[in-house]
Order: C-alpha cells, then sequence, then structure tokens
C-alpha cells in the first residue's frame, strides 16, 4: 500500500485498520495482540521487538518475547507494519506505511520520520522503466539533532 505522507493516520486509525484486518483475515484479537498493537499505533521511534516487549510488558506482564515475535511477524505479513532490516543492529518497525524518508542516527540509533516523498515518484517510475513500486524505503544516514549538539561540544 502507497500511500502520501500528507495523508498519515493518527494513532486511533492506525489501531482501527490493524485490529479490522486482523479481525477479517480471522486472526484472535488477544489481549497479548492489543496490547503490541495499541502501543505500535502511537509508536514514533521505529521500536524494535525488544523495545516491544519492554514496553508491552509493563501492561501484560506475562507477555512472552515469542508472542511479540509472532505478532510482529503478523503484522508485517498482512502489511500493517514495515519491518527495517539492518546488518548492524536490531531491525525495527514503521507503523507510518506512507512513502516517507527515514532519517537514522549513525552515532545512537534513533529513526525519524521526514514528510516527504524520496526524490521520484511511483509514477515516474512505472513510467520511465515498467516498473510498477508496491513500496519504497528511502533512508539518509547521519546524525541526529542531538548528537550533533553532543559532537560540537
Amino acid at each position: 500500500m502507497i500511500m502520501n505522507m500528507k495523508h498519515r493516520p493518527g494513532p486511533e486509525a492506525i489501531k482501527r485498520r490493524m485490529k479490522k484486518t486482523l479481525k477479517e483475515r480471522g486472526y484472535k484479537l488477544t489481549p497479548q495482540r492489543l496490547e503490541i498493537i495499541n502501543f505500535l499505533s502511537k509508536d514514533t521511534t521505529h521500536a524494535s521487538a525488544m523495545d516491544v516487549v519492554k514496553e508491552v510488558r509493563a501492561k501484560e506482564p506475562r507477555m512472552s518475547v515469542s508472542t511479540v515475535y509472532y505478532t510482529l511477524d503478523i503484522l508485517k505479513k498482512e502489511a500493517l507494519i514495515r519491518e527495517l532490516e539492518f546488518y548492524n543492529r536490531d531491525n525495527r518497525y514503521d507503523v507510518n506505511l506512507s512513502n516517507h524518508l527515514n532519517l537514522i542516527c549513525t552515532n545512537c540509533g534513533k529513526i525519524e520520520d521526514f514528510a516527504q516523498e524520496s526524490p521520484t515518484t511511483t509514477q515516474i517510475v512505472q513510467k520511465r522503466a515498467g516498473f510498477k513500486p508496491l513500496q519504497m524505503r528511502f533512508e539518509y544516514y547521519g546524525n541526529c539533532k542531538e548528537c550533533s549538539c553532543r559532537q560540537q561540544l
């Protein structure tokens, strides 16, 4: 699903979409899954699986690591989240399915969304190359504002 960043839904809309899709596709909405969905719908940090475990255990102390990984896998398979894979750090999860840039700090690992599409639209790619993009991932690597300030000290 390709969306424009200007139409990014809020946390409640994300939560409704996730719950509706899972229910329609026959998944049970267990308390554990609902807690994971609740956390992810509000998350803007691009949490890792272990970040999700840590946060949801605050409300569901018996949450297992395998339940989190299994739920993240379902959400990814059903195109409700994107997994950002890295070779040198934990994979992270993004609920923002719109086309946008990710700003990744190579110092602290923070990932931020930047509200602008990539320099080339999917329509231009399809017209020029005959390739129909289904989704994109575009990243800038560097230092976040906080790390840049610390390095100047």
